[in-house]
């Protein structure tokens, strides 16, 4: 365990609430984003407008490895990850941890890409999936580096894991035996259920979270768990793509490192600190259409 990790793990419980709040923003390319052509409502009230970030300014990247399965997929994935962040440019820093079998961090945010490299090659593959186990812990780290720095940060989770490699049994929901009719307790409840929690969780977090699933599985708990992911990664303004096949994989990789690349992060104020819950609108002066977080949960 690292003192950089054990450093934000420590400061969580001990944040404040940020009077600021931050979100992700994507805007057609070619249209230019800025405090003059922007106008924020956060819960009905006009927020004033603290900070753009474009996507040529500083990123924080977290890539978490969640690999147990297939090598050959696996190796895939490197490649295209190792192809594509060595493109960055050199205020982009990325750092490496591992989900399964509990978190770890692999290497420290940094902008050394031989280190990123050394660290994702240095995962082994196997083990129990840890995306569930850990993803809200990630969520608290990412927007804890936001809270601290108002840097973009983004979370991209590498992973192959399949609903019933988890530690927690999903395939086995308690069934009323004394209804025949009962059908409130189908083979993908657990699973959808888990699923539910880990959202209300997440929307109260910051961090963009992008999913890269590369192996798609075609039975009722895995659909429902893939179908899950999408909805993780939906409130938290990221997206999830799963691979179907092998040679997918590198697009689907390289497909959610555009998004992450190009977003912005626009930081505005809290007209009602006190609020439990808001909604953002987004009207930009130009008229072109904007992709972004639109709901988020405050305080714990």
């Amino acid at each position: 365990m690292r003192k950089w990790f054990l450093a934000l793990t420590f400061s969580m419980a001990a944040m404040a609430q940020s009077p600021a709040l931050q979100f992700p923003l994507w805007a057609p390319q070619g249209t230019a984003i800025s405090p003059e052509s922007l106008s924020v409502s956060v819960g009905g009230a006009k927020a004033a407008i603290l900070k753009i970030h474009a996507p040529a300014d500083d990123l924080m990247l977290l890539v978490v490895l969640d690999l147990t399965d297939d090598l050959a997929a696996v190796q895939q994935a490197r490649t295209a990850l190792a192809e594509r962040l060595q493109m960055l440019p050199t205020n982009h820093f990325v750092g490496v941890l591992s989900a399964q079998n509990g978190l770890r961090v692999l290497e420290d945010p940094t902008g050394d890409r031989k280190k990123t490299q050394a660290a994702m090659v240095s995962q082994t593959v196997g083990g129990r999936a840890g995306l569930l186990e850990t993803i809200e812990d990630v969520a608290r780290i990412g927007s804890s580096i936001i809270a601290k720095s108002g840097v973009r940060v983004a979370v991209l989770y590498v992973t192959d894991s399949d609903i019933n490699n988890y530690r927690e049994a999903f395939n086995n929901p308690t069934i009323n035996q004394s209804d025949n009719g009962d059908v409130s307790r189908r083979m993908d409840s657990l699973v959808r259920e888990r699923i539910s929690r880990t959202v209300n969780t997440l929307q109260k977090t910051q961090v963009p979270i992008f999913i890269s699933h590369l192996t798609y599985r075609t039975d009722q708990l895995n659909v429902a768990y893939q179908t899950g992911l999408i909805s993780l990664a939906s409130a938290t303004g990221g997206t999830a793509v799963v691979a179907r096949s092998i040679s997918e994989i590198s697009s689907t990789v390289n497909q959610t490192l555009d998004h992450i690349l190009g977003h912005y992060s626009v930081s505005v104020t809290l007209p009602d600190p006190h609020a439990k819950k808001v909604d953002l609108a987004l009207e930009n002066s130009t008229g072109t259409g904007l992709d972004y977080r639109s709901s988020f949960v405050l305080g714990n």
